[in-house]
């Protein structure tokens, strides 16, 4: 059944041309293991990982969830067999020193090695209650904050108290914050409610902000030197350039996507597809 559906979703692939310059291509369909569905798990957060692993975020189970290439699978929180439990975990990413767990209820930072076991937590003082976070190539932390409309940094574990970008000082900026991401260059992107990017540099230099040419964005990819939004439906377009593109519908509705060198992990709701993206 699993070498059908991946015989399915290469057709799909290679006869979905893209409308400019673009094209994309299947690298691998990773169907969620049994005990994830055992479990009944609903992930909604992925992240690149190492070593060809993911990781995997179920925010209303409180779980995070390791999956290897082999379809092993490791857990820490809600039903996890690791003893230590998250409140309301909101992110979760890699840096060059381990995995972090952003935790908004409990202002708190979590510390775990690639392998989910605990190090380290690191109390957020003041107490802004993030609700996003991306991490830049050198591990340094961003955190937004409804509360505050702005975007603080974290090394180390310490926050910067004064914040890195306040966007309450742009009018043009709505105070609805959908995702922020950082690119290969440190350049960070905020995309907001209204299908709005704005580009800030890697020391918060406000550069420019661009409209999207497509409704209800939900997700920011950064890819390599371009940006790419794209909605639930699957569908998706850079905002540089206004090259269209779509994810299959084998994946829809789209959970996350999150992107990595020339390649794209879209979460849908039991597996994740891996797509090579190609510029001609």
């Amino acid at each position: 059944m699993i070498s059908l559906l991946n015989r399915t979703i290469i057709h799909i692939i290679f006869f979905s041309r893209l409308c400019g310059q673009i094209d994309l291509y299947v690298s691998e369909f990773r169907l969620f293991p049994d005990e994830i569905q055992m479990l009944d798990l609903q992930p909604d957060m992925v992240q690149w990982s190492v070593a060809g692993r993911f990781l995997l975020l179920d925010k209303m189970a409180q779980q995070l969830i390791g999956l290897g290439l082999m379809g092993d699978v490791q857990m820490v929180g809600g039903f996890g067999r690791q003893n230590y439990t998250f409140v309301e975990p909101v992110w979760m990413g890699v840096t060059p020193g381990g995995i972090l767990v952003v935790d908004r209820l409990d202002n708190r930072i979590i510390s775990l090695d690639y392998r989910l076991n605990f190090i380290h937590s690191s109390v957020l003082e003041p107490r802004i209650f993030p609700e996003l976070a991306a991490v830049d190539p050198w591990g340094e932390l961003f955190l937004y904050s409804s509360q505050y409309h702005s975007i603080f940094s974290v090394e180390r574990g310490v926050i910067d108290p004064i914040p890195h970008i306040d966007l309450n000082t742009y009018s043009d900026i709505r105070s609805c914050v959908r995702e922020i991401a950082v690119n290969q260059d440190g350049t960070i992107g905020v995309l907001t409610c209204d299908d709005n990017v704005h580009l800030f540099s890697k020391l918060g230099q406000y550069r420019r902000s661009i409209p999207a040419l497509l409704s209800k964005t939900y997700f920011l990819v950064p890819l390599r030197n371009d940006w790419f939004v794209f909605n639930q439906d699957g569908n998706g377009v850079s905002i540089l350039d206004n090259v269209k593109l779509e994810i299959p519908g084998v994946s829809v509705p789209v959970m996350d996507i999150k992107g990595l060198n020339r390649s794209i992990a879209v979460l849908s709701k039991d597996h994740i597809l891996i797509l090579n993206v190609q510029y001609q």
